[in-house]
């Protein structure tokens, strides 16, 4: 008894491992692509190089049924929309290439970033805007918002095994259980 005990621990042990250990976050294309084919939502955050791979390396499943590279593009001009302030803003702000850079010059390399800013602002709401639109839709359609099917095969998988566990001990505890079992026809047996 302890010996089939002891053989069914290590797979059990095992699925429940499998379950609860938390995906790594791993900074590759493939972790981009599995994060915004996971939820159409980023959860985690990406690198610029990251998601500029992951864009060029997009699957074709994942393509066709997520929005990954609507996402991905997204997250590109976010962070592209975050840079802009340092060194290469100064040379920009020299309008008539003198390499001195007046006050006039500064407002007027403002005022087009600041429009530069605008405009890739409004981008990305517009495809974020879609992106809600046709996350809507999907719920509306049913959506996916329920466990994924390896969770619920695994869930199976334990249940299953701990029924004839417990089947097992108990055949093996109680002679009527053994006889009750013995009974019951198993296919594809030759007898």
């Amino acid at each position: 008894m302890e010996r089939a005990i002891r053989q069914l621990m290590l797979p059990t042990t095992l699925v429940v491992l499998a379950l609860l250990v938390p995906a790594q976050a791993s900074a590759s294309a493939l972790s981009v692509q599995q994060d915004c084919a996971d939820s159409d939502v980023f959860e985690r955050k990406h690198s610029r190089g990251d998601l500029e791979s992951a864009l060029d390396k997009v699957q074709a499943d994942v393509a066709e049924y997520t929005e990954c590279e609507r996402m991905i593009l997204a997250a590109l001009a976010a962070l592209k929309s975050k840079g802009g302030s340092g060194r290469g803003a100064e040379i920009d702000a020299d309008l008539n290439n003198d390499g001195v850079i007046t006050p006039k010059e500064r407002r007027i390399a403002a005022k087009r970033a600041k429009q530069a800013r605008e405009k890739r602002n409004r981008q990305i709401a517009a495809v974020t805007d879609d992106l809600v639109q046709d996350d809507a839709a999907a719920a509306s359609a049913g959506g996916s918002g329920g466990p994924s099917a390896p969770l619920i095969l695994a869930l199976v998988a334990l249940l299953c095994a701990g029924a004839g566990g417990g089947l097992w001990y108990a055949s093996k505890r109680n002679p009527a259980v053994a006889n009750a079992l013995r009974r019951v026809p198993v296919p594809f047996r030759n007898s």
